[in-house]
């Protein structure tokens, strides 16, 4: 059953923008040629692609498209939408899926949380849990369809502007950066990234989940 989903989730800026990359955890208006002259990682060679997700596509429902594994904790990754529908009544923004581990870091993912918005006057991004990201009439919340393994992550979203059009074909590539190298904080070992995923509002049915293909988490 495809439940609809509040877009959501923060660190994601159009490929072909220019701005200058910012000393923050998450960012989402920096290129990826600025990323990698500054040190970020790519996850991946190409842009993760984001599908209609059955029926309830006329929602504005769509797949998440990422990868899960032990990424690189200062990187990037890009994605974008395959015959997007930006159905205004649900759309609330972008968002990405932001699976942390802790360790022995000392760091909780409240205080990570915290540290993100913080931020959020610099990068535009704002961090939730699952229980509170949801489309834009809060009728259906990450939380009710985000597979087991990703239900403690984090919950980035924010506002690409211009928003996605409702077209034919692939849409423009979408880039979250992060840097996690940073957030050492507590005295233990280093957090770490096991997935970084991309979604727009109202959300997603966790197909990627049903084929087996989500990393699952490391620790």
């Amino acid at each position: 059953m495809i439940r609809m989903l509040g877009f959501s989730l923060a660190a994601v800026v159009v490929a072909s923008s220019s701005a200058a990359v910012t000393s923050s955890i998450v960012q989402v208006n920096a290129s990826t040629a600025e990323l990698l002259v500054a040190g970020y990682t790519q996850v991946g060679t190409s842009a993760f692609t984001s599908y209609q997700a059955g029926e309830c596509a006329v929602n504005g429902c769509f797949t998440l498209a990422g990868t899960g594994g032990t990424l690189a904790t200062k990187g990037f990754f890009e994605f974008q939408f395959e015959n997007f529908i930006n159905n205004p009544t649900y759309y609330n923004g972008l968002y990405s899926i932001f699976d942390v581990g802790y360790g022995t870091s000392g760091m909780t993912r409240d205080t990570l949380i915290g540290l993100i918005n913080a931020q959020t006057a610099t990068t535009g991004v704002t961090a939730m849990l699952p229980t509170q990201a949801s489309d834009a009439l809060y009728s259906s919340y990450f939380s009710e369809w985000l597979p087991a393994n990703l239900q403690d992550s984090v919950v980035l979203r924010w506002q690409p502007n211009p928003a996605p059009q409702t077209a034919s074909g692939l849409s423009a590539a979408f880039v979250v950066a992060w840097d996690l190298t940073a957030v050492n904080g507590f005295g233990g070992s280093q957090l770490a990234l096991d997935g970084m995923y991309g979604v727009p509002g109202p959300g997603a049915l966790g197909l990627l989940a049903l084929g087996g293909l989500l990393g699952r988490r490391r620790r």
